[in-house]
């Protein structure tokens, strides 16, 4: 039996949204392993991370990768505005 979950990020902005769905949807064209499977989409500053898994562990993995992957967006973003507030 496959083991799915569905997380909605409310995040700062649909700006924000869109350069994170921007960031990530490469993640989800090919797939690392066959375990698993991802899909994402975003509905104004709402992102959607819709994961499906043949078992827990590897679930819990790519939703760890994704939610890794939406801070480390968040942070370069951050680091962006510090050196250039006009961005």
């Amino acid at each position: 039996m496959k083991k799915k979950a569905v997380i909605q990020l409310e995040l700062p902005s649909e700006n924000f949204a869109a350069i994170v769905m921007r960031a990530l949807q490469p993640e989800t064209k090919r797939r690392v392993t066959s375990r698993s499977r991802v899909a994402l989409q975003y509905k104004g500053s709402r992102l959607i991370i819709k994961a499906e898994a043949n078992d827990t562990s590897a679930l819990r993995a790519s939703l760890n990768s994704y939610l890794r992957w939406i801070g480390l967006v968040r942070d370069t973003i951050e680091t962006a505005e510090s050196l250039s507030p006009s961005l």
